[in-house]
């Protein structure tokens, strides 16, 4: 009865064993006929597009199509995309169907910098440089005027990586407090960073500036101006006053037009 059972499982042996294994080799030698390129949040950002992505792919000279897929250079593929700075992950895969597939993110901008030489960059939420570029420009709060981004965050550093004092630094955490509020993320439209390297707010709403002044302490002055908004604006007139000054021992000075 023993010699049966064993005679009886042979063939279901044989077959797991050799069946996965000639499967394996047919995906192994199967010949690539399509790539798909797919950019999860093309729809959010367009920083880069699905041509670009082929473009670089092949300007690298890496082979894909007619080639069988055990051939195609993977890590290549995903360390060429992982150099490109609009994004921050990036992978390449093959399937049984013969297609290469090609999956990105695009990273997630939270400011956009003009700085006192003119140059143009977007910063992601982890402190990213991203080149600014003609493609596509999303709305978001824009920094100007006496502000620099450090050559080693150009190079691919994260500004949170730098000191804490840096001024770049400090204003990405005001947008970021700013971003997350969504009072403040509808009204204030710019900051702009004078001679004396103090913080001016730009609002949508209304015909003025706010004279912010140092970013310490900035929770607390836009309590106090949001406070200012809800209470005092609406019964004087958003067009009332030119300006907005906050920057001398907690007052709140405004002058009318």
């Amino acid at each position: 009865m023993k010699v049966l059972k064993k005679i009886w499982w042979m063939p279901l042996v044989i077959y797991m064993t050799i069946i996965p294994s000639f499967v394996s080799d047919r995906v192994y030698n199967e010949i690539c006929r399509e790539i798909k390129i797919s950019i999860v949040d093309s729809s959010q950002y367009r920083f880069i597009t699905n041509a670009n992505i082929l473009s670089m792919i092949q300007d690298e000279k890496i082979e894909f199509l007619g080639h069988e897929l055990n051939t195609i250079n993977l890590e290549g593929i995903e360390n060429l995309l992982l150099s490109v700075r609009e994004l921050e992950c990036a992978e390449a895969y093959t399937t049984a169907d013969g297609v290469l597939h090609v999956d990105a993110n695009q990273r997630d901008p939270v400011m956009r910098v003009i700085t006192v030489f003119g140059n143009n960059y977007y910063i992601d939420k982890y402190g990213y440089v991203i080149p600014h570029r003609q493609i596509y420009t999303p709305r978001m709060i824009v920094v100007s005027g006496n502000i620099e981004v450090p050559d080693s965050c150009i190079m691919g550093k994260s500004i949170l990586e730098e000191d804490d004092n840096l001024l770049v630094r400090k204003t990405f955490s005001l947008v970021e407090y700013i971003s997350a509020d969504e009072f403040w993320k509808r009204q204030i439209e710019q900051i702009w960073i004078n001679d004396k390297k103090e913080i001016e707010l730009v609002p949508r709403v209304g015909d003025h500036i706010v004279k912010f002044g140092e970013v310490g302490n900035y929770k607390w002055k836009f309590n106090v101006l949001r406070t200012f908004y809800n209470q005092i604006m609406p019964q004087a007139g958003w067009d009332k006053y030119d300006e907005i000054d906050m920057r001398f021992n907690g007052q709140l000075v405004c002058r009318k037009k």
